[in-house]
């Protein structure tokens, strides 16, 4: 399991997170949600190794992050940023491959192969060929969705992460959609666990098996997404009133904010 416990860190005077708990399980999506601002991305820096906490633990199948090198912390966990590099002169087969890196061992067969799955599973197929400088942005997310999956299919680790912040900002309507689905599934089917931070109530709705609320650098609860997911509990976080669409005849819910009218106080 990825384990958080009392996480707190500040920047400039400034608190950013405050005594966070959190796990992560192989096999599930857990989704983080709140508004701009609420300690989202921080977070992911945190959990990724990116960043250190000011305070609380980090442990990786249980080992302190703290103690992991970044050779050993890349073969348990791979992350896509919310805006990474994108080498000039790169083609989509060339990015995914950059998954590769920190696995010299692997043969070049071992490493096409890992590649051509990383891009099926992605959807990216199609986008092996083509240089990055022509793709549009949410093409781009999808090849680096696959370069993590590279990473994370050719690790030797029993248990893998992926660590994802706004892995939807660039994709239209459907291909979000289609994004999130697919990243549910490969957690379930290959066993990873997967973090992503969203935006899109609806999203996490749809897809996460959990959902971590934050608000103000400080979690307004944590747990099964149908726990977390209620019309009064989100409206505490982001401040204004929603309205809940539910569908007559499949158990499909959605949220719909109400500009301009505040929820009631509790």
């Amino acid at each position: 399991m990825l384990e958080a416990r009392g996480l707190s860190l500040s920047k400039g005077g400034r608190i950013l997170l405050a005594d966070i708990d959190l796990t992560l399980r192989p096999g599930e999506l857990l989704a983080v949600l709140g508004p701009n601002g609420a300690g989202k991305s921080s977070l992911l820096k945190l959990l990724s190794g990116l960043w250190q906490p000011d305070q609380g633990s980090i442990l990786l199948a249980g080992q302190p992050l703290t103690r992991m090198r970044s050779a050993e912390l890349a073969s348990w966990r791979a992350v896509v940023e919310q805006h990474p590099m994108t080498p000039d002169g790169w083609r989509g087969a060339e990015l995914v491959a950059a998954g590769a890196y920190l696995r010299p061992e692997a043969g070049r067969q071992s490493v096409d192969a890992a590649v051509a799955e990383a891009l099926r599973l992605s959807d990216a197929a199609g986008l092996a060929d083509r240089y990055l400088t022509r793709l549009s942005g949410g093409e781009r997310q999808r090849l680096q969705l696959a370069r993590a999956l590279c990473q994370l299919l050719l690790s030797p680790r029993p248990e893998r992460y992926l660590l994802l912040d706004e892995p939807t900002a660039a994709q239209d309507f459907a291909m979000a959609d289609s994004l999130m689905a697919r990243v549910r599934a490969l957690a379930s089917e290959l066993g990873i666990g997967a973090l992503a931070v969203v935006h899109d109530l609806n999203l996490a709705l749809r897809h996460a098996d959990r959902v971590l609320l934050l608000n103000d650098g400080r979690a307004a609860g944590c747990g099964d997404n149908r726990e977390m997911m209620q019309r009064e509990r989100l409206e505490a976080v982001y401040g204004v009133r929603l309205a809940e669409l539910v569908h007559p005849e499949q158990p499909w819910r959605a949220f719909i904010p109400m500009p301009g009218q505040t929820p009631p106080q509790a």
